[in-house]
């Protein structure tokens, strides 16, 4: 087999349309797609690895990658089923990357359903060769489409599974008081401003955490009042 064959798995990488993670049986597949004659085990191993070592493909975990030919700006939260399955990016990342916080972070936050049929999931934080990952378990109701409508409960810009910046703030304030959950309820200094109040609303009765929203907004308007009060007194001393 001639040498040819890695330019055109490159360039079949480089499509918009290839996946945006990929793992070895899959970059595999595109390799050897519509050739009788395909490299062999070790080379195709040796090829791999070297494109990885030029940051072409970013190895996540063990035989997942990231395709970054075709998707340099790729996150690794993109390959987060992959490292934990069924796990929909959340929480704290979310609200980061949308920039209701100002606390940005390295680890990937995420949510993973539980049912009962379902294997219990792993919690906890998984290190990865890409970053940090964390995971925290909530009841599939609250993370399906019995939560909200599919726009509602998912960011559809992104071609993985991501919580609208609406959902995370609910998935946060939901665990926060959940007495099964290591997670502290979310900090105070949140721009909610800029959420979208209307998708917030159907996803509050959805999820029917009216009560743990109105507990911590109780908490979120006193802490907003008394900074608005601290300010004002720094002004009245500066003049």
């Amino acid at each position: 087999m001639t040498a040819s064959w890695k330019v055109e798995a490159e360039r079949a990488l480089m499509e918009a349309s290839s996946p945006s993670v990929m793992t070895t049986a899959m970059v595999h597949t595109l390799v050897t797609a519509g050739r009788d004659d395909g490299p062999s085990p070790a080379t195709f191993t040796r090829w791999i690895s070297a494109m990885a070592a030029a940051g072409k493909l970013r190895e996540v975990i063990k035989g997942v990658y990231l395709n970054r030919l075709g998707h340099r700006d790729v996150s690794p939260a993109a390959a987060a089923c992959w490292v934990r399955t069924r796990s929909v990016v959340s929480l704290s990342w979310v609200l980061e990357q949308a920039h209701i916080t100002n606390n940005f972070g390295d680890t990937i936050t995420c949510v993973i359903p539980t049912e009962s049929g379902l294997a219990n999931p792993r919690i906890g934080d998984r290190l990865t060769s890409a970053g940090t990952f964390r995971f925290f378990a909530m009841p599939a109701r609250l993370v399906d489409e019995r939560a909200g409508l599919l726009e509602d409960i998912r960011d559809l810009r992104f071609d993985y599974a991501r919580a609208t910046p609406e959902k995370a703030l609910l998935d946060w304030i939901y665990l926060g008081a959940s007495g099964h959950s290591r997670m502290t309820r979310p900090p105070m200094d949140l721009d909610i401003a800029s959420l979208n109040q209307p998708r917030l609303k159907r996803l509050i009765k959805r999820m029917h955490l009216a009560s743990q929203y109105e507990t911590w907004m109780d908490r979120y308007r006193a802490y907003r009042a008394d900074a608005d009060v601290r300010e004002n007194s720094s002004a009245d001393l500066r003049l």
